[in-house]
Parts: structure tokens; sequence; C-alpha cells
């Protein structure tokens, strides 16, 4: 405890003061803030948080490197989708006055035909492959059909998420697909492909983003993990709807939700899913191989996101 306190002291009760914004990365992200805090939560801890701005308008969690510690040298160690503590890791972000969200994923792709390897998309629904309960409840600052200010609530259980009539979260994913536009005129985007539908103007939605989510739905399918999907799994998916796999976002998604967080996802293709891959290796290997190239593309897209995150305004907070 004493290791971790030293790596990670507390972030000052000052810094903590919203409101603000978050960028959650995963596996495929590499950046980070210079100076990594902890911030405690009635789930367990948060560790390793940083800001990715001078301003500390935006917060940065590794959502595989932020809630568990090696406790025999008090650095934070990797932990795998299953083992995550969302709980810890989006209650941090309330607590530091994060009130909008973007989060990338590493995902394979359901149909690599038309969402290749190398794409990006951006997911306005999901699907969980196990479907169990995932919310703060029953912490008092919850309530049940809507959130009771004069109780100090501050979310709610009983929501439909990434639903159109959601328009702060509507309004968020416009906003999102606006700001890395900057990214097709990188480096790193010379190598981006398209997705089908997909244009230079409208990427990395299929169209505008609030209407791509009616005429064009892109479903992030979340798996258990950790390891890759049966090739039994992947056809019942793909027949369900499901456009992109992943192991974590619906989890973050339902949490930031019931929060009233608006939360935008952004999902890096890095492999073509099992029995639908034509790499010699297959897609473990698919995934392996194209690392090093998601790396370069999601640190540009990051850097695209905190540039636009810093220059918008949020309300302040209330007396």
């Amino acid at each position: 405890a004493a290791g971790t306190l030293t790596r990670y002291p507390p972030m000052p009760d000052d810094w903590r003061a919203g409101p603000r914004f978050a960028v959650i990365g995963g596996s495929g992200v590499t950046v980070a803030g210079e100076e990594r805090f902890s911030v405690e939560t009635p789930f367990g801890p948060a560790v390793n948080v940083s800001f990715l701005d001078a301003g500390r308008k935006v917060l940065f969690l590794n959502r595989h490197l932020c809630t568990h510690v090696d406790e025999s040298t008090g650095e934070v160690r990797y932990a795998p989708p299953h083992e995550l503590n969302y709980r810890a890791m989006v209650w941090c972000l309330h607590a530091c006055g994060v009130k909008k969200v973007v989060a990338l994923s590493s995902t394979g792709s359901l149909h690599p035909e038309t969402i290749p390897v190398g794409s990006v998309v951006m997911p306005d629904d999901y699907y969980m492959v196990k479907p169990e309960a995932m919310t703060f409840w029953p912490h008092p600052a919850i309530g049940t059909f809507e959130a009771d200010k004069e109780k100090g609530q501050v979310g709610r259980i009983h929501f439909a998420p990434a639903i159109k009539e959601d328009e702060d979260w509507m309004k968020f994913r416009a906003e999102v697909q606006a700001m890395v536009h900057p990214v097709l005129a990188s480096p790193a985007g010379e190598q981006l492909r398209m997705s089908k539908g997909q244009t230079r103007a409208t990427w990395p939605c299929v169209g505008h983003a609030e209407e791509a989510i009616e005429e064009h739905p892109c479903v992030y399918v979340n798996t258990i993990g950790p390891r890759f999907e049966t090739r039994a799994e992947i056809r019942a998916y793909r027949g369900l709807g499901g456009s992109v796999v992943g192991m974590t976002c619906a989890y973050e998604w339902t949490l930031c939700s019931e929060l009233f967080i608006p939360y935008a996802l952004l999902s890096v293709v890095d492999n073509a899913c099992n029995g639908l891959s034509t790499h010699p290796g297959g897609a473990l290997q698919e995934y392996l191989d194209h690392k090093h190239h998601i790396g370069a593309l999601t640190t540009a897209v990051v850097h695209a996101i905190v540039k636009g995150l810093v220059t918008q305004e949020l309300p302040a907070p209330a007396a």
C-alpha cells in the first residue's frame, strides 16, 4: 500500500473538481499523462489516473491498467477483461467531475468484407453475450427510475441505454465524429481503411452520427473473455446483427449511462473474428501483427480528441 501511494499519490482534492471530460483507452492505446494519481471509490481504488492536457480538463484511464496493483511492487498490473473493476473505474470518473466520456476499444470484425481490418467504427448500440447486472446499486446516490437530487442522487438503475431520444448522447456522438476528422490527414490515417459506406466526410460513421443510429446501425458485441471467441459463437453473433466484437465496453457504457454520462465509443478493428480471418496465422495472430499500426492510429485519434475536447465548454458545477 505504501508503494502504491508513492507511485500513485491521491489526486489533490482541488484537482478533482470538475467539470471535465475523460478518455478511456485499452490494449491498443499507448498514451498517458506524465503525473499518475489514485482515487479511492466506494468500489475500490482506481490508480494510474492521469491528465492529457495542461489545464487538467481531460482525464485519462487505461481500462487494463487502473484497478489492479501488484502488492509486491506497488506497480499497477495488467488486468484482463474479466478481471476489471468497472465500478471503481467509472465511479472514479464521476468523483473527478467527468461529464462526458470518449472510449477507444480494440475489436474484431464480424463482417470483414464490409468492416475491414484497419478500419474504425463508432458503435451506436451493444449486445451483451452474458447480460449480467452491472450497476452501482444499492449505493445511496443511485435511484430507481430517476435520480432524486434532494437525496443527493446522481444516477438511476432503470433506463434504456443507447437511444436516439437521449439528446445529450446523440449530440456528443456527432461532436466526437467531427473531432476525429483531422486523423484522416495524419500519417497514421494514410493506412486507415474505410468500412462500406464510410466517406472522408462521415468517418467513422456511415452517414452523419445522428442518422447512422437508425439507417446504418453499428452493434458492439460484448463477450466475456479473456479467450477469443469460437467459430460457432462468431456465427451466432453475426446472425444476431453484431458488427464488431470486444470484451469490455458494454460494461463501461452501462455504468456511464446509469450516471447520465454520455459515452461515445470508437472501435478500432484489428482482426477479423475467428473463422472469418484470411490471415495465415488466424484471428489471434492477425491481432498481434496489427498492434503496432493500431498503436499509431489510436495515438493520433486520442490527440485529435483531446484537442477537440479542450475547446468545448461544460456547465459550471452547481453551487
